[in-house]
C-alpha cells in the first residue's frame, strides 16, 4: 500500500511541475554588481575597447537610489568602482574610470571575481534587488592544470550557483567572441535564474549592456512612433537614448510640443546632454506636456523613458524558461496611493502584453477583453506555452487617452541541454550501444506505468493474502468447539 501511494504521488508531483508561477514582485532598488573580463584575449574580442562607452551607458542610466559596483577580472580582482548607493559623485568617478579597463590579465578567474562581488552574500540588503552581470570572452582559468581548470568551473556550477539561485541572485551571462564557453556560461545563467546573451561582436556591446539594464532595472517607457512621442502631465522627468548608428555625426534633437528645439549646443535649465561616439542622452525635468518630436537616425534602440505618476508593478517572469512550459504574469497599475483597485479607475486603462519572439512575429493578449478587473487591482494573466526557444520580448501597454506606458521584459527559453563536460584528455569514440534518444521518453513511460501496475497488483495481493489468512482464522475458531467435543469423546471412562 506505501508503495503504490508514495508511486501515485510522484505522477501527482511531476504533474503539478508542469506550470511554473511568477516570480515575486519587483520591490525595492536595483543593487547591481558589474564583473568585466581584462584577460589578455580582449586585445582581440574588443581591440578598441568598446566596453567603457557601454558600462558608461550603464552608470549613466541606472536610477536614482540604486546602489552599483565594478570588478575587473583577470588573474585576480580588482576594484574598478566601490559598491556603494549611487549618487552624481559616484556617477563622475565612474565616468573617468571606465577609460581605465585595459586587457592586462593573464588568466580568466570567473569564481574570483563572482567572490569579490558578492562579499555580502550572507547579509543581503532585503530592500534591494541583487544581481551580477558577468562579461567575459573565455572560459573557467584558473591554473596551468586543465584538471584544477575544470574542477573549479564544476564547484562553481554545481555546488555554489544553485545556492545563488536559491539566495535570489541571478547571474546574468554574456559572452563576448565564439571562444568564450558558451555552455557553461549558459549553464550558470540558468543554474541563478539569469540570462545568458552573446554579443556577436564588441560592436553589440552596447545594445546586450542596456538589455542586462532592462533586466536588473526595469523602466517604463513612452513608445516611439513615426519619430514622436506623447508626454502627458503626469511625466516628471524624461530621458531620451539615442544611438548614432553608422555616423557619429549625425545630427540629435528634441523638438517640444511649442516647436522649440532642444540640442547639445545650447541646453537650458532643466536639460542635461551626453554625447559620445556610441551614443547621446538628454534628460529633461518637467517635460511639457504634448506630442514630442525625435530627430535622430532612425533605430529601434532608441527609447524614451520616464518618471511618473504611474508605475506598472509586476511579477516578472523568470528569466528563462524551457520550451513549451506555461507560466502566468501578474501585474498591478500603481499611483502615488498604491496599487489602483477602484473598478472604475481600472476601466479606464487599456492593457495589452504584447509578446515578440525570435523571429520578430507578434502575440498580443487583450488584457481588459479577456479578464476582468480584479477586485484587488492585481490581474493575474496567463502566458502561452513559448514553443519557439531563444529569446522572447515581452512588453506590458497602457494606454489612457493621452497616457502611454510600456515596460519591457525578457525571456530566454531553452531548450534542456546537458551539464558542460570538460575533456582533459583525448578519448577514443565509442560506437553508442544505447537506444535511440527518441525512443527514451516511451521508455521512461513504460517504465514508470509498469511500476504503478506492479505496485498495484502487490496491494491487491497483499490484501488478497490478508483476506485468506483472516478467512483462515475465522474457520479454526468455528472448529475449535468441535474439536474440543473430539478430544473429549476419545478419553476413556
Amino acid at each position: 500500500m506505501r508503495v503504490f501511494w508514495r508511486t501515485a504521488w510522484i505522477l501527482f508531483s511531476l504533474v503539478l511541475s508542469g506550470v511554473v508561477h511568477a516570480q515575486e514582485p519587483i520591490r525595492g532598488y536595483p543593487d547591481v554588481r558589474l564583473l568585466i573580463d581584462v584577460s589578455g584575449s580582449m586585445k582581440q574580442s574588443d581591440p578598441t575597447n568598446l566596453r567603457a562607452p557601454a558600462l558608461e551607458l550603464i552608470v549613466r542610466l541606472l536610477p536614482p537610489g540604486s546602489k552599483a559596483g565594478v570588478w575587473l577580472f583577470g588573474d585576480g580582482v580588482r576594484t574598478l568602482l566601490p559598491h556603494v548607493v549611487i549618487d552624481d559623485a559616484w556617477r563622475d568617478k565612474a565616468v573617468r574610470s571606465v577609460r581605465a579597463i585595459d586587457n592586462s590579465g593573464q588568466r580568466t578567474n570567473i569564481p574570483a571575481a563572482l567572490e569579490a562581488a558578492l562579499y555580502d552574500v550572507n547579509r543581503l540588503d532585503p530592500d534591494y534587488r541583487t544581481s551580477v552581470v558577468l562579461l567575459t570572452d573565455g572560459k573557467v582559468d584558473v591554473s596551468n592544470s586543465a584538471v584544477a581548470n575544470a574542477n573549479a568551473a564544476r564547484v562553481l556550477l554545481e555546488e555554489q550557483a544553485p545556492l545563488l539561485g536559491q539566495t535570489g541572485v541571478p547571474v546574468h551571462t554574456i559572452a563576448l567572441s565564439n571562444e568564450a564557453d558558451w555552455a557553461f556560461l549558459r549553464k550558470l545563467a540558468e543554474s541563478t535564474q539569469g540570462l545568458a546573451e552573446k554579443a556577436e561582436s564588441a560592436d553589440s556591446l552596447t545594445r546586450v549592456f542596456l538589455q542586462a539594464l532592462e533586466m536588473v532595472a526595469p523602466t517604463a517607457r513612452v513608445p516611439i512612433e513615426g519619430g514622436e512621442f506623447q508626454i502627458d502631465d503626469g511625466v516628471s522627468q524624461l530621458t531620451a537614448l539615442i544611438f548614432s548608428g553608422a555616423d557619429e555625426r549625425a545630427k540629435v534633437e528634441l523638438i517640444d510640443p511649442d516647436n522649440q528645439t532642444i540640442d547639445p549646443s545650447a541646453s537650458p535649465a532643466g536639460i542635461r546632454w551626453f554625447n559620445n561616439e556610441k551614443f547621446s542622452l538628454v534628460t529633461v525635468d518637467a517635460p511639457k506636456p504634448g506630442r514630442w518630436r525625435l530627430v535622430a537616425p532612425s533605430s529601434e534602440e532608441n527609447r524614451i523613458t520616464v518618471i511618473s505618476d504611474l508605475s506598472i508593478d509586476v511579477d516578472p517572469l523568470p528569466n528563462s524558461l524551457p520550451v513549451d512550459q506555461p507560466t502566468e504574469l501578474g501585474l498591478r497599475l500603481v499611483d502615488r496611493e498604491g496599487v489602483i483597485t477602484s473598478a472604475e479607475l481600472l476601466s479606464v486603462f487599456a492593457i495589452k502584453v504584447v509578446i515578440q519572439d525570435p523571429g520578430s512575429s507578434i502575440e498580443t493578449i487583450d488584457v481588459q477583453a479577456l479578464y476582468e478587473v480584479p477586485s484587488n487591482g492585481e490581474y493575474r494573466i496567463a502566458m502561452p506555452a513559448f514553443s519557439k526557444p531563444g529569446l522572447h520580448k515581452i512588453s506590458v501597454r497602457v494606454e489612457a487617452d493621452t497616457l502611454v506606458r510600456e515596460l519591457p521584459m525578457y525571456v530566454d527559453v531553452q531548450v534542456p541541454v546537458e551539464s558542460p563536460k570538460v575533456i582533459t584528455k583525448a578519448v577514443e569514440a565509442r560506437p553508442s550501444s544505447g537506444l535511440p534518444s527518441w525512443l527514451l521518453p516511451s521508455v521512461a513511460g513504460l517504465v514508470g506505468l509498469s511500476l504503478l501496475i506492479w505496485a498495484l497488483r502487490s496491494w491487491r495481493e497483499a490484501a488478497r493474502k490478508r483476506r485468506i489468512a483472516a478467512a483462515r482464522r475465522a474457520q479454526e475458531a468455528r472448529d475449535a468447539p468441535l474439536m474440543e467435543m473430539r478430544v473429549d469423546n476419545s478419553d476413556p471412562d
